[in-house]
């Protein structure tokens, strides 16, 4: 009887434990909600007695240090991320306001940095780069070095914010860091950093001892930039280098930036292996080249490259060759229907 009765015993027993083990779950559930409710109304309190003097502050009727009084130790954080989310709606004299008010607080979240977790690092890096770059400067180049992938990027994303030619050398100098970033994003985050970050992408683009898909990077935010010497930096390492996505990159910053000097570094290419490179080629000689040399854009149209071909039809009909075009349309020739598309688009 008794072993017959054995398992009712331990189900029994069983499911005394999970009804215990759900009513404190349920239990902790309610403290902390109650917890965060306080905390919230807390907060909310504290907001509604920051905003008016720093409106003040904003307004110019009271100086930066006129919160301190209303700013306890253990609030600080609270109210830079407070500030924070103000300066976001802010431009110009008020949100420098806001800046200078948060600047005494920031070493509290500066401790941050420091912390196990990528989030709070990552979070406190954000905080230092919008209300202190400046001064935390050393802080946000010293955060490329993180272990943690989001850590970098948002440190690279908020040094790029300024116009500091260190941040775009240190960015420069870690880049291969990012190499699971996209390559457009990354120029053009390097490019968003001004004319200020022209000289070390310079100085990257012509460095062989790069990786060359930083140096290709480099080469898109130049052109980005519009930079005109990186013409001649970039027509120099066509000479030097073999590798398909420099190549490209420089080509196409020399078919924005480049002069008719620098067609002797570009012919060659037309004959290149990699279709890439040919289709790279032929549209920098069509923004480069004279009439002397259309007849090399048209023997591209003859190209087993689809991707060629078009390039070469384009630059025909951006360079005056409308009239090569109507002609090949004329005829049976494999690129006639190419021909045909390229002049509707432009006449539509």
């Amino acid at each position: 009887m008794i072993s017959g009765a054995f398992p009712l015993i331990v189900l029994s027993v069983v499911i005394v434990g999970l009804t215990a083990l759900s009513a404190t779950f349920a239990v902790v559930a309610v403290g902390f909600r109650i917890a965060n409710t306080r905390k919230a109304h807390r907060w909310r309190g504290l907001e509604q007695r920051w905003e008016p003097a720093l409106l003040e502050v904003i307004a110019g009727d009271a100086p930066a240090d006129s919160l301190a009084p209303l700013v306890g130790p253990r609030d600080r954080r609270y109210f830079v991320a407070f500030l924070l989310r103000l300066r976001r709606r802010l431009r110009g004299s008020e949100r420098d306001a806001v800046v200078a008010v948060a600047r005494p607080y920031l070493d509290a979240i500066a401790e941050q940095l420091g912390s196990r977790s990528a989030e709070v690092r990552a979070r406190a890096v954000q905080t230092l780069s919008l209300l202190g770059a400046d001064i935390y400067g050393v802080e946000l180049r010293r955060a490329l070095e993180d272990p943690s992938p989001l850590v970098t990027m948002v440190a690279a994303r908020g040094l790029a914010r300024g116009q500091n030619p260190e941040h775009a050398a240190a960015i420069l100098l870690h880049l291969e860091h990012f190499d699971e970033w996209n390559p457009r994003f990354l120029a053009a985050m390097l490019a968003s950093m001004g004319p200020n970050a022209a000289a070390p992408l310079c100085d990257t683009l012509a460095d062989p001892s790069r990786p060359v898909s930083v140096r290709a990077v480099a080469a898109d935010a130049l052109r980005a930039l519009h930079d005109l010497p990186a013409a001649d930096v970039a027509a120099a390492v066509l000479g030097a280098s073999t590798d398909r996505e420099l190549v490209a990159a420089c080509l196409r910053l020399l078919a924005a930036l480049g002069r008719p000097a620098h067609l002797p570094r570009i012919l060659p290419l037309l004959t290149s292996d990699d279709p890439v490179v040919r289709g790279a080629a032929v549209r920098a000689l069509a923004t480069l080249g004279s009439a002397a040399e259309r007849e090399l854009l048209r023997a591209g149209l003859d190209d087993p490259s689809p991707w060629v071909a078009r390039a070469a039809a384009d630059g025909l009909m951006e360079s005056g060759g409308a009239d090569v075009l109507l002609a090949l349309a004329a005829t049976d020739h494999p690129r006639a229907v190419l021909a045909w598309q390229v002049l509707h688009r432009v006449a539509a």
